[in-house]
């Protein structure tokens, strides 16, 4: 395969169509060309390349971003540092569900499918009227669907029992993030880092916003990620898709005016993510997933394969903080 077929191929497995004439020159190829050379020698995907605006910049600047490779070298460093049942505390849903809950950080009501009888997951759908169904591996909002009680028949019992999923309480997120996109919990993504005094480090957070109509937040389905200032907990710029070339100072599905927009709770937020942190041993470079609701937060995942883009759209590469924090440990790099 030549070097033009490999390009071809590369672009097309990501499935994304850019506007690459709004990009850097505006000359597609050439602009392509440079996506792929960023590829090469700071180990970003394409769509952190468009994302992060990139195409913006110098390769002395780009240089201080955290990229894809670099970030996935950390993660499987830490996963070699850690045993099967850490993993399963942030990698499995019910058992993060399950560890998180009994420290008071998941504050709702949860069941897991495959030990559960019939009896009583009728119960718990009946309960809560509509639960959230989430497959226990899957990321980036795959496979989660809204099960309503009068869904529950016999067949979707029977695919309940047979695969593994948490059945979850639906939460109620406080009225000013519902006010923007009432479709889906509007989430708050927050990367930590563990540093050598086992003293948990903030890297950078986000909120995420989901597309209109949808369940879920997470940028991978449509949602937007609007960089947060970690002082004041206030929107500091424009969100960013990593569908799209676009940035968005509102946003889409009710016309908020995003930039300065103050989140309540923050206070809570930082306190609570970073107790939640300490709870790991191992687990050291974790982004974690929080809805803010009336009087305080729930923490609804935590990742140890996230993504490290939408904590950079704030157009500050995270990289020499991230090398600070990471100094001593078995991530270090």
């Amino acid at each position: 395969m030549n070097i033009k077929s490999r390009i071809k191929e590369y672009f097309e497995s990501y499935g994304r169509h850019y506007d690459w004439h709004k990009m850097g020159t505006g000359i597609p190829v050439l602009e392509k060309l440079r996506c792929f050379e960023c590829r090469l020698i700071h180990g970003v995907n394409p769509e952190y390349y468009v994302a992060m605006e990139l195409y913006k910049k110098r390769h002395a600047e780009i240089r201080k971003y955290m990229g894809t490779v670099q970030s996935r070298k950390i993660t499987r460093r830490m996963l070699k540092n850690s045993d099967l049942e850490e993993h399963r505390s942030v990698g499995n849903k019910l058992c993060f569900d399950e560890f998180y809950g009994a420290a008071g950080f998941v504050k709702r009501e949860f069941l897991g499918t495959e030990k559960a009888t019939g009896d009583e997951i009728r119960a718990f759908v009946e309960k809560h009227r509509a639960v959230f169904k989430k497959p226990l591996y899957q990321s980036g909002g795959s496979g989660i669907e809204l099960l309503r009680r009068e869904d529950l028949n016999e067949e979707v019992l029977a695919e309940l029992k047979r695969r593994a999923y948490v059945l979850e309480e639906r939460i109620v997120q406080h009225r000013q993030l519902s006010a923007i996109s009432p479709s889906c919990v509007n989430s708050i993504r927050v990367v930590t880092i563990l540093d050598r005094n086992r003293t948990p480090q903030i890297v950078g957070a986000a909120l995420r916003c989901g597309a209109a109509g949808s369940i879920v937040d997470n940028v991978h389905s449509g949602g937007i990620a609007y960089p947060i200032d970690l002082k004041t907990g206030r929107i500091m710029c424009p969100g960013r898709d990593n569908e799209t070339e676009r940035s968005f100072d509102t946003h889409p599905v009710s016309n908020t005016y995003m930039i300065g927009l103050q989140l309540p709770n923050w206070d809570i937020l930082l306190r609570e993510v970073c107790e939640a942190a300490k709870l790991s041993k191992n687990m050291i470079y974790l982004g974690w997933d929080m809805a803010i609701t009336e009087d305080g937060v729930d923490f609804i995942e935590a990742n140890f394969g996230h993504g490290i883009d939408v904590i950079q759209y704030d157009n500050v590469g995270k990289k020499e903080i991230m090398r600070k924090y990471l100094e001593g440990t078995p991530c270090a790099f």
